[in-house]
């Protein structure tokens, strides 16, 4: 459909990324959970992102209001603030080593299926990044 043109023309010209994970953080909401997350890096991520958000605007897809690249490590269910501000700074204490940069080559379009004992993800197609000739 048209989402699976706009990301395959969006990608075109993208290679393969190479990610880094260099922070765990929290992300404090104050009306729904608190994100834990690690934090993704690379030189090519917001290009990509932007070329993504292009596309999708111009088939009229709805967009998020901020890019934030990260992997979802959990979250922290709503509780009293006092309970939610003593986990948060358990985690900022935590000592965090980095793992080592990984590759990516390709990506992944997931639907969203919302119920009432949350959300399950149905794999709908997958969008392969062009390899690097990393040794010419």
């Amino acid at each position: 459909g048209g989402v699976s043109h706009a990301i395959r023309s969006a990608i075109r010209q993208f290679n393969n990324l190479t990610i880094s994970l260099p922070f765990l953080e929290t992300l404090y909401q104050r009306h729904d959970q608190t994100l834990v997350y690690l934090a993704a890096s690379s030189p090519d991520l917001i290009p990509l992102q932007k070329s993504l958000c292009d596309a999708f605007d111009s088939i009229k897809f709805p967009q998020p209001r901020r890019f934030l690249p990260h992997i979802t490590i959990g979250k922290i269910k709503r509780t009293d603030p006092t309970t939610t501000k003593r986990v948060i700074d358990h985690i900022s204490n935590f000592d965090y080593q980095p793992l080592p940069p990984f590759e990516v080559d390709h990506l992944t379009l997931y639907e969203s299926l919302l119920s009432s004992k949350g959300s399950t993800y149905q794999k709908l197609s997958t969008f392969r990044l062009n390899p690097q000739n990393l040794h010419m």
